[in-house]
């Protein structure tokens, strides 16, 4: 089942801000190759990404493809695994995975 929030437009210009915003690295395609770093600086026309103390990159926001950030989806459900009885539980922890499952009527 898929979460969908009609409230929030997720595009390339909010995963680089919020990259900056929180510190994450990012890796973004640009005419077919991937180039990452730290966002430093972004002002919607061009981002700074900072690949070392010595070097940095300046890219086009137009001519970003793809953006890639190293970090959690923004709003991603938390899944808890359901308790299990004790008796299904082997000796090292392990469970037995579940068998085929039957098609509904």
């Amino acid at each position: 089942m898929s979460t969908y929030i009609a409230s929030m437009q997720y595009t390339i210009g909010t995963a680089l801000s919020r990259a900056l915003e929180a510190g994450h690295e990012v890796e973004v395609l640009v005419e077919g190759q991937w180039m990452g770093g730290l966002v430093v600086a972004s002002d919607g026309v061009g981002l700074v990404l900072e690949i070392s103390e010595t070097e940095h990159s300046v890219v086009r926001m137009e001519s970003i493809n793809a953006v890639r950030v190293f970090s959690a989806a923004p709003n991603r459900p938390r899944l808890r695994a359901a308790p299990r009885p004790a008796d299904e539980r082997m000796t090292d922890g392990a469970m037995p995975m579940p068998g085929p499952r039957v098609p509904s009527e």
